[in-house]
């Protein structure tokens, strides 16, 4: 692929642009110069839509003049790992994977079940025993690892991951570090793009 997959322009008073290009099939990392434009094009790019001073490019489509339609079909194209990771704390985790899925209705369970059980096993994780746990049962990883694997299932052709290695230690970190893989292999022909903060925007 060529065509850009993720344009984004933000413009402050007072501050330097923030502008964003990430080609179809790529896989990129940026780092942004504070937390507020990072929360703004993560925020973006989950919502489908823009604010003021922003500018919003998905596959070539501008987000500002997409109709209702339109901008849920879009969405159903992408895939957001964020820091709060939206996890409800009262189901376990198949049923944060598996609960998108079956709003939507975008794929069947049995190949959504297919699909956590096999990334969770290639992550190193046993995927009987940790479906089975609820959020508040997990560390910060393991919790970032569910939000994963939900992502994964919705086989998105663009997928943003917001902060991959914050509030994890090195060993997290390292097995964090193999989503990329996962993701590649299941998109081979997806987008990827890591968010996070130039080292002087973090506080």
């Amino acid at each position: 692929m060529s065509a850009l997959a993720l344009r984004y322009d933000l413009r402050r008073d007072g501050r330097p642009p923030v502008f964003v290009e990430v080609p179809g099939g790529a896989t990129q990392r940026v780092r942004l110069p504070d937390s507020e434009a990072k929360a703004r094009l993560v925020g973006a790019v989950l919502t489908t839509r823009c604010t003021a001073g922003e500018e919003l490019e998905l596959f070539g489509e501008k987000v500002r003049a997409l109709r209702r339609l339109e901008r849920a079909r879009l969405h159903d194209r992408i895939g957001v790992l964020t820091q709060a990771m939206g996890l409800i704390s009262n189901l376990n985790a198949w049923e944060n994977i598996s609960l998108q899925a079956a709003y939507h209705g975008t794929h069947p369970v049995a190949r959504i079940a297919k699909t956590a059980r096999d990334a969770l096993a290639a992550l190193g994780t046993d995927p009987q025993r940790f479906l089975a746990r609820l959020p508040d049962e997990m560390d910060t990883f393991e919790r970032k690892l569910v939000a994963f694997v939900r992502l994964l299932a919705k086989e998105p052709a663009l997928a943003v991951i917001d902060g991959l290695g914050e509030g994890l230690n090195r060993e997290q970190s390292a097995r964090a570090a193999r989503f990329e893989a996962e993701y590649r292999a299941r998109q081979p022909e997806g987008t990827l793009l890591f968010v996070d903060l130039a080292e002087e925007g973090i506080q």
